[in-house]
């Protein structure tokens, strides 16, 4: 306890430590306003690179159709090269990026548990940049377009068909398959806060009636 202090003038009271005075003002540094977009950057551009990878690795399993030329157009030399262009081209572009889907979403909801709308927002665009630059990477690795070949090339060449994706339900494997792992991480298993409140040993010496009770109570 402060004790009074004795001056020429008189007496002089101890400074106020009153239970209800204002704590001391303390100088804070602002935290980043724009924080919020470090983690979503960062998830956008992580599936980005897994798309590359995807696209790589598409057109590496690819197996191209063969086409022969006749009159300046190209048709498929058999049945197994015409199931190519399913099997090969749509098939295995959904096979690919259905696991290089998994694979990030899984990893990016175990890392950024606690900020759920961030991470749904970051899952829709980065999977659909993906989807788009698996296509793009692919195709460009592939052969080039047969019919530009077949207007300068004469009858009986054959050419190999073009890496492509037919319609455009192939394309939403990537955010399927990303927004049905984030509904397994986040809705299966939520985070939550630890609890102290729960933690707490009833002490009958704590001033808190209801713990004193419960003490009480269990040696009784």
């Amino acid at each position: 306890m402060s004790e009074p202090v004795i001056t020429d003038d008189g007496w002089t009271p101890p400074p106020s430590s009153s239970p209800w005075s204002s704590p001391p003002s303390t100088s804070r540094r602002p935290s980043l306003a724009g924080s919020w977009w470090v983690p979503l950057v960062a998830i956008v551009l992580a599936y980005a690179l897994v798309g590359v990878v995807a696209g790589f690795v598409w057109e590496a399993l690819w197996r191209p159709p063969a086409q022969v030329v006749s009159n300046h157009s190209v048709f498929y030399t058999s049945y197994e090269s015409l199931r190519r262009v399913f099997a090969g081209t749509v098939g295995l572009y959904t096979m690919v990026g259905a696991i290089g889907s998994l694979v990030t979403a899984l990893t990016v909801c175990l890392l950024t548990r606690r900020r759920e709308l961030l991470t749904l927002l970051a899952v829709v665009l980065g999977s659909s940049l993906a989807a788009w630059l698996m296509k793009v990477v692919g195709v460009a690795r592939g052969p080039a377009d047969p019919l530009g070949i077949a207007a300068h090339a004469a009858n009986g060449t054959k050419v190999s068909g073009p890496l492509q994706v037919s319609g455009h339900s192939p394309y939403l494997i990537w955010p399927m398959v990303s927004l049905f792992v984030f509904a397994l991480v986040f809705f299966g298993r939520p985070s939550h806060a630890p609890s102290t409140s729960h933690h707490r040993a009833a002490d009958p010496d704590s001033g808190d009636p209801a713990e004193a009770g419960v003490g009480e109570g269990s040696r009784g």
